[in-house]
């Protein structure tokens, strides 16, 4: 039976935790193990150095330091999709302007899916967003803010993407995040793109995010974005009941 490519990705990365320095023939003697075709497993090597996960040196595979594993866009497609398809919902209700930007994130694909309005221009730094809003006939027009593309997330994000953004300005956009912590600040786990939605942010007359209740989270990692009070609403799929956001409702606006 194959195995999909996030647990192979995964098995690999765990494999180079424990074993350090690995050569060519442990790594390929593993992807025997576990029943991997070799020529897949020399395939993923190369994926994996392009992503930043690894690197080769003197002929040994060696991890790069401080990199934790991010979970792949497949991998977040899977989890909660009836609590993501919710939250586009109660989004696509809380859409008052005809020009909006939507953020990457599998939650927001949801999202551009479910508009059932005319919509005249969707700006996004999102590849599959994009995608998606071209095959929404309620969509007229979808401009994509160009950069550096991101694999895991399908995010357009960098210096060329931020300067795009600084010289727009959004009546109504629609974001995502990594986690939001006790205190109620919104972070993303990746610097360039936190960069980006902090400037979409400061550009924007009104932000609402998108963010299912697993995303709030008292020891959260990641970039910090902004704090809450930069965002007119918060979106999620049910009341959050964990004990540090008892007073959720007195720091942020928030509807489930």
């Amino acid at each position: 039976m194959k195995i999909e490519k996030h647990i192979r990705f995964k098995k690999y990365i765990d494999f180079f935790k424990e074993e350090k320095d690995i050569s060519m023939k442990a790594y390929l003697n593993l992807a025997e193990l576990e029943n991997i075709p070799l020529i897949t497993a020399r395939r993923d090597l190369k994926e994996l150095i392009n992503l930043n996960y690894i690197y080769q040196e003197l002929g040994l595979i060696k991890l790069v330091e401080n990199k934790e594993y991010e979970t792949t866009r497949i991998e977040k497609q899977a989890k909660n999709k009836e609590e993501k398809n919710n939250i586009a919902k109660l989004a696509v209700k809380e859409l008052n302007a005809d020009e909006i930007f939507i953020s990457a994130g599998t939650t927001m694909e949801n999202f551009v899916k479910n508009i059932d309005r005319p919509i005249k221009i969707v700006y996004t730094n999102g590849f599959e967003i994009a995608r998606l809003a071209n095959s929404n006939k309620n969509i007229h027009r979808v401009v994509i803010i160009g950069g550096k593309l991101r694999l895991q997330s399908s995010a357009l994000c960098g210096p060329i993407a931020n300067k795009t953004v600084e010289d727009l300005r959004f009546s109504q956009s629609f974001i995502t995040v990594t986690n939001i912590d006790k205190n109620f600040f919104l972070y993303n786990n990746n610097d360039d793109e936190a960069e980006l939605i902090k400037l979409v942010i400061k550009n924007s007359n009104n932000v609402i995010c998108l963010v299912d209740s697993s995303k709030f989270n008292p020891t959260p990692s990641g970039s910090k974005i902004v704090d809450s009070s930069k965002i007119d609403l918060f979106l999620t799929n049910e009341e959050i009941i964990k004990k540090e956001f008892e007073n959720i409702k007195s720091h942020i606006d928030i509807k489930w």
